[in-house]
């Protein structure tokens, strides 16, 4: 009740009757109860004591009456009843602004921050939020399966690990998207490079234009291009020799490039001297042996041919020279030789 409010208002409108003894016999004490006073007038008149009308004159004036005389946290007093001081007009407002809360709205990618705790739409300051900034503005960081985010456009510019997603069309033929030395070759379709798995170039010295002649030609590191060498004349070149019993060496085509070649079969050893055989000696006969015999061999057969008997009955034989069985192996008849006395025992035979 509006009457319960008027707090103390009773103070001067009560005298004791232990108060009338010390007051002039002119003087007079009022005792009225609310809310009976009205408009009566105390003390001789003097004083308007109706408390119903300050309270309905301050609450007409759009004040509150609060108990404590101040206005509650976070409010700002920003003005007083005249009539009564218990009587006040509040701002959530005025105290939010008083103390800083001065900010209504903010620019993306900034947003209010730190409410006022009295007054919701006014905040301390802005702050900045990339994250809430990107997803307000259709940004992601996850795609579809299938998907994934573009490599450069669509992203965010607040947070470049937000972005927008691509269904990715695939690399080219003889690339992925591992990074490697022999060069790029567009995108997957999403703006991730492609690299080459392979070597797409011709080799040093080599080139996609035929020159024409016999240069010759390989093909790239994909397989992809046929590269040409340099213009060179065309040769025939000689063929590998066959036949050879002595083993092979690499000797020139006669074209820049090899062939086989037969190697030289080493020297045969010097054949023996038929004069060094016992009992002939070089320019005359051996004991009982007739001049004619040694001279016809050591005179007329060259070294490899040896004087033999063929008859070791014979006693010359077993004294001046050797049974042809024992150097026929391996040795050729070549003819009989007659010596002194027309004996014919002995041979010449060939020991090449």
């Amino acid at each position: 009740m509006k009457n319960t409010m008027l707090h103390m208002k009773l103070k001067m409108a009560v005298c004791s009757a232990a108060l009338l003894a010390f007051l002039p016999t002119s003087a007079y004490c009022g005792v009225c109860f609310l809310p009976d006073c009205q408009d009566e007038d105390l003390a001789g008149g003097g004083g308007n004591m109706n408390m119903n009308e300050d309270t309905a004159f301050c609450e007409s004036k759009g004040f509150t009456y609060y108990a404590s005389g101040q206005c509650p946290q976070y409010y700002a007093k920003v003005a007083e009843c005249n009539r009564d001081d218990h009587y006040l007009k509040c701002d959530a407002q005025t105290w939010c602004k008083q103390n800083g809360y001065n900010t209504t709205s903010c620019s993306i990618p900034q947003y209010v921050n730190e409410a006022c705790p009295s007054y919701g739409s006014l905040y301390k300051g802005c702050k900045r939020d990339n994250d809430r900034a990107c997803k307000e503005t259709g940004f992601t960081k996850t795609c579809p399966s299938g998907q994934k985010l573009k490599k450069n456009s669509g992203r965010c510019s607040y947070d470049s690990s937000y972005g927008t997603c691509c269904k990715p069309s695939g690399c080219p033929a003889y690339t992925s998207l591992s990074s490697s030395s022999y060069g790029t070759n567009g995108t997957d379709g999403c703006e991730y490079t492609c690299y080459y798995t392979c070597n797409p170039n011709c080799p040093s010295g080599t080139s996609t234009s035929n020159p024409g002649g016999c240069g010759g030609a390989t093909r790239n590191g994909c397989n992809t291009k046929t590269c040409y060498y340099p213009y060179q004349s065309c040769c025939t070149p000689y063929s590998d020799e066959s036949g050879c019993s002595c083993g092979t060496y690499s000797c020139s085509d006669g074209c820049s490039g090899t062939r086989k070649c037969c190697s030289s079969c080493p020297a045969p050893e010097p054949e023996p001297d038929p004069c060094s055989i016992q009992g002939c000696g070089k320019g005359g006969g051996g004991a009982n042996l007739g001049r004619d015999c040694c001279d016809y061999i050591c005179g007329d057969w060259l070294p490899g041919y040896v004087f033999c008997c063929d008859d070791m009955s014979h006693s010359i034989c077993r004294s001046y020279a050797p049974s042809c069985s024992s150097v026929a192996p391996g040795c050729r008849f070549v003819g009989n030789v007659y010596c002194g006395g027309g004996y014919s025992g002995y041979s010449i035979r060939y020991c090449g």
